[in-house]
């Protein structure tokens, strides 16, 4: 028992945190759904909550962070071929 419970830390210290977040999610979906009324709420908002933050990252910030990189390549780039146009 103590091998298997070795194994599940080792594994979840290797998992990157979206792998945390979607067991964690899923464990609280679970939890919502088999939970009574007021609290099956709560606990089933939790996973949504997470997935609406996920989506919002992966639409808006990661969105943004690639234009935003591409912004500063096109003006580097931008500079050096003005730089090196009388040559």
């Amino acid at each position: 028992m103590k091998e298997i419970l070795n194994f599940i830390a080792w594994q979840w210290r290797k998992w990157e945190l979206w792998q945390k977040g979607y067991i964690i999610g899923a464990f609280f979906l679970g939890a919502g759904v088999t939970a009574p009324d007021p609290y099956g709420m709560y606990l089933f908002a939790i996973p949504m909550i997470m997935l609406f933050i996920w989506t919002g990252k992966w639409w808006v910030w990661e969105q943004l962070m690639e234009s935003w990189n591409k912004y500063k390549t096109e003006k580097l780039e931008l500079f050096t071929n003005i730089k090196d146009s009388h040559k």
